[in-house]
């Protein structure tokens, strides 16, 4: 009869999970084995902060949903017992399924709380809950994912949202409820994405499985809020925000449901005179407003099937920030970007342990550079306002795919997903740009010359599409022998794209062993990655036209291939007993057709580049501390090398490029350290927080090639040569505050007010200086933030 009861809950509810949740549920009894009703169950994660509280029924049945992946602690308590305390592993949405029995209280039993922080998965990965996403301090809460994303190891901190992670930049690939997006989603080029959609997330930077492909050197797996099982059958928030330079925000998302059906909806939009980050202190023409909405919906079809769909869009509309000289001349660039999303998932239960999962999905992606007016063949103006290059842009960018997978537990605890997946993405690129200041190009035998108003006006027009598709198989074993575990995965990509057509096999390894007795797992895993180029930009950065425009004209353009790495990474994780755990990591990377974008000017227009080799290696190290009396916090150390060998290919490339073939050199993705530090403390709903942010510096260029020219010259007070001769960026640390307090009101609600104060020692500071992927840019300046929230 139990064991029936048992098979019937975890049948009955396990369709509640995605591609990247699970399900826990299971029944509460005592020790006749009698049904223990109204009994408080508490799933959590003490390192990410993740908590979930439901209640069993009357007949001691209990369901957690829509839990992300990950270790947790159960906690159990009822009246008359004693409490209850178990560890669970969520890693599949294959059905968990757990039998509480508790003991009544007076029992001569000996009941041992323990509390287990370090995972034995052979990844490298850093858990992030709501909870530490909703404090994370922003002038723009729905614009701060890529703040919370640097708490991870080795993350560098770049200008506009983008940042470099183990030498690479841009090759991420984000996974939205097992649905993969590998457009770049940084503000320049798309849409941020809104933290407050999500529920949890987790950054996976080494020991990749098998099943992820596009960008894979990081894995951001996110699982978004769900409506299933809600509490009060209907709940959500509305939000306000203020902060400098004109900042504005407000936000709102809810949910309800009930047990076999539920919904989730946010909102978000914002304006500011300070929305991206400026070309210089002065902060010129940077006014910009975003609005973004998301939407889920779940449907649990019967005791066998599940059906989940989602559908989002976002739209921005910017001014591009000008440099000195092009505000005197009143050069009004601005800049737009949409893009729209849908997903269907379909989920069956064959049994408890195993399911086939099947999506279909479809992104649409939209961005616009539009001049400050036209400019017509034959220009003769050299006075033009758009200085000194005019340019217009409008692309298009489609994802369009499908994927299944089966999934089989066997044994206890061991798990195999076999899959195929299927992707293709249509593109569209117009750009055209000329030349309005003829000293940039002045010779008659310069290949620019003719673009320019003394050369004949000609204006470089181009207007192409591609079709790129990615087939993927894959095969992923997790195996637990006793102490070790090992993960075994195996992925096929065939890549085409206009005559470039190319494959790999990829092994996927990874291996832990466990030191129970002293709360240690050591680990090492080997992943060979094919890397995708961007597609943004991607037809003028293949085509022979835009090769045509640099000194190699007239040969044949080298092809710009997709990247084949090798990465390896050894580390070790101790458990530091009840108060936290510390993570050390040696990680290495060698790369073929090693990839990067370069920056067209400060418009944002970036065009993948590739170099014929890439060495990349570095170290990590994480500690996080559990919370004791209301206190936590978390130190992120990251030290990286980051090395290219020429030549380069791809891109625009006006000019000729810096080094020779075979020709070696550090990028401006090398820093010698990074350190982000957070503080924190809540108690009775105050919270206060505390992060610092250092940086070394990035690789930046002499600030002599600039020497008396007014819009950079400012640059070469925040640069230096290191001791091994190299120009970098001068070191900088930031500080930032944050204090909120929230009142419980009647029926539940809630009200919360917070302010942030970033930067608060008004430090000033560079980001990149004369970079050739990345221009230059100023960090933020000292900025109050005030937000109030309530909760309903």
């Amino acid at each position: 009869m139990r064991t029936s009861l048992v098979c019937t809950l975890a049948a009955g509810s396990a369709m509640a999970a995605s591609a990247s949740s699970g399900v826990v549920s299971g029944q509460v009894a005592d020790d006749q084995g009698r049904p223990v009703g109204g009994a408080t169950l508490i799933l959590s994660n003490p390192v990410s902060g993740y908590r979930q509280r439901v209640r069993s029924d009357a007949k001691g049945g209990f369901t957690f949903q829509n839990v992300p992946f990950n270790t947790y602690h159960l906690d159990t308590r009822a009246a008359g017992l004693l409490p209850g305390h178990l560890d669970v592993d969520v890693h599949s949405q294959l059905p968990l399924v757990v039998a509480v029995a508790l003991k009544p209280e007076g029992a001569v039993v000996a009941v041992e709380e323990n509390l287990r922080l370090v995972e034995d998965h052979p990844s490298t990965h850093l858990d992030i809950d709501k909870s530490a996403i909703e404090r994370t301090p922003a002038a723009v809460q729905s614009r701060a994912m890529e703040s919370i994303l640097l708490a991870t190891p080795g993350f560098i901190a770049d200008e506009n949202g983008r940042f470099h992670f183990r030498g690479s930049h841009g090759q991420m690939t984000y996974v939205v409820d097992g649905i993969p997006v590998s457009d770049q989603m940084h503000a320049t080029f798309s849409n941020s994405m809104d933290p407050s959609q999500v529920e949890s997330m987790e950054v996976i930077t080494g020991g990749i499985s098998a099943e992820y492909g596009g960008k894979p050197v990081v894995v951001v797996n996110l699982t978004t809020k769900s409506g299933l099982g809600a509490a009060n059958g209907f709940e959500g928030e509305a939000s306000f925000g203020a902060a400098r330079f004109q900042t504005f925000e407000a936000g709102f998302n809810a949910r309800g449901g009930s047990a076999s059906f539920g919904w989730f909806v946010s909102g978000a939009a914002s304006e500011s005179d300070r929305f991206l980050d400026p070309v210089n202190f002065e902060n010129l023409h940077n006014h910009g407003k975003t609005g973004r909405a998301f939407s889920r919906f779940d449907w649990i079809l019967g005791s066998a099937d599940t059906l989940r769909f989602s559908v989002s869009g976002g739209r921005t509309d910017r001014q591009v920030a000008n440099l000195t000289s092009q505000q005197a001349q009143g050069q009004d660039q601005r800049a737009s970007t949409s893009d729209a999303n849908a997903s269907l998932a379909w989920t069956h239960l064959f049994s408890a342990a195993q399911s086939l999962d099947a999506s279909l999905f479809y992104r649409t992606s939209r961005a616009e550079l539009k001049p400050t007016t036209a400019l017509a063949e034959g220009f003769t103006d050299s006075g033009h306002p758009d200085f000194p290059y005019w340019a217009r842009q409008d692309r298009s960018l489609d994802n369009l795919g499908l994927m299944a997978s089966f999934t089989q537990r066997w044994g206890k605890e061991n798990l195999l997903k076999v899959g195929v997946q299927h992707i293709a993405f249509p593109l569209q690129e117009r750009f055209d740009f000329a030349i309005t200041d003829d000293t940039v190009f002045p010779d008659p035998t310069d290949r620019m010359h003719p673009y320019t108003p003394s050369g004949g006006g000609h204006i470089f027009h181009f207007d192409a599409g591609l079709r790129p598709t990615l087939t993927s198989a894959f095969v992923q074993n997790d195996i637990h022998l006793g102490a070790f575990f090992l993960a075994l995965g195996l992925r096929h990509d065939a890549y085409t794209v206009a005559e470039i057509s190319d494959n790999q096999l990829q092994p996927r390894i990874g291996l832990s062993y466990r030191v129970d007795a002293t709360g240690t797992v050591l680990r090492a895993s080997y992943d060979r990655l094919m890397i995708l180029r961007e597609h943004e930009n991607l037809a003028l950065s293949l085509s022979q036209q835009a090769w045509d425009l640099g000194p190699q004209a007239g040969t044949p353009r080298q092809p710009l291939r997709p990247e084949h790495q090798d990465s390896f990474s050894y580390g070790v994780e101790q458990q530091l007993g009840r108060a936290g755990r510390v993570m050390v990591e040696y990680w290495e990377k060698h790369s073929r057709n090693a990839g990067d974008n370069a920056q067209f000017l400060n418009t944002g227009v970036l065009f993948p580049v590739g170099a014929d080799r890439g060495l990349f290696r570095g170290m990590n190290l994480r500690v996080d501390l559990v919370p004791v009396n209301g206190w936590s916090g978390y130190a992120s150390l990251g030290k990286t090398r980051a090395i290219f060998q020429a030549p380069l290919v791809g891109g625009l490339q006006l000019e000729a490029p810096e080094a020779a073939p075979g020709e070696r050199f550090l990028i401006d993705h090398d820093q010698k350290l990074s350190v982000q530090v957070g503080i924190a403390y809540e108690h009775e709903g105050f919270t206060a927080q505390v992060i610092g942010r250092y940086d070394s510096g990035l690789v930046a260029s002499d600030p002599g090639e600039v020497r008396g020219n007014p819009d950079y010259a400012f640059g070469a007070a925040y640069v230096h040569q290191d001791s091994e001769g190299t120009w970098r960026i001068k070191p900088r640390t930031t500080w930032d505050l944050s204090l909120s307090q929230a009142w419980k009101l009647a029926t539940g609600k809630r009200l919360t007010v917070g302010v942030d104060l970033l930067n608060a020692t008004d430090e000033k500071g560079l980001y990149n200086f004369l970079s050739t992927f990345g221009g230059t840019h100023v960090i933020p300046p000292r900025t109050l933030a005030a937000r109030v929230k309530w909760t309903f």
